[in-house]
């Protein structure tokens, strides 16, 4: 087996191990999943990406490939605006009553699977 096909292989399952932790019927109850690590500690928040840390490496390892610069920008994007959230609702009570609304909205079980095909199709490009 060649390492690529190893480092995607990781990176599934990684994904898979994320969608797992973060599944929730709506928005905020994933910020709230997501905010009961980031009490114990913000570096944990973090730990609970492996695919964002695998995919941290591989832009070194692969000497700055842009598709993993792609899949770096969106799921930074992804967890910079979790946290946004977290610090609006949980530490400054702070946040809108229409934003509230959208969030307790129920989410489409199939917008979980978005990062599951979308990212390893990405270091996919990348990669072979």
């Amino acid at each position: 087996m060649t390492n690529e096909l190893i480092f995607l292989i990781l990176f599934v399952f990684a994904e898979v191990f994320e969608l797992l932790w973060q599944k929730s019927p709506t928005l905020l109850v994933m910020i709230e999943k997501i905010y009961a690590y980031y009490q114990k500690s913000p570096y944990l928040l973090y730990l609970m990406h492996p695919s964002y840390i695998l995919s941290l490496y591989l832009y070194y390892a692969s000497h700055y490939n842009t598709w993993i610069l792609l899949i770096l920008l969106i799921k930074s994007l992804d967890i910079i605006f979790k946290v946004l959230l977290i610090h609006k609702h949980f530490i400054l009570n702070e946040l809108d009553q229409e934003l509230k609304h959208v969030l307790t909205q129920a989410l489409h079980p199939l917008l979980f699977a978005l990062g599951l095909s979308l990212y390893p199709y990405l270091l996919y490009l990348a990669l072979f």
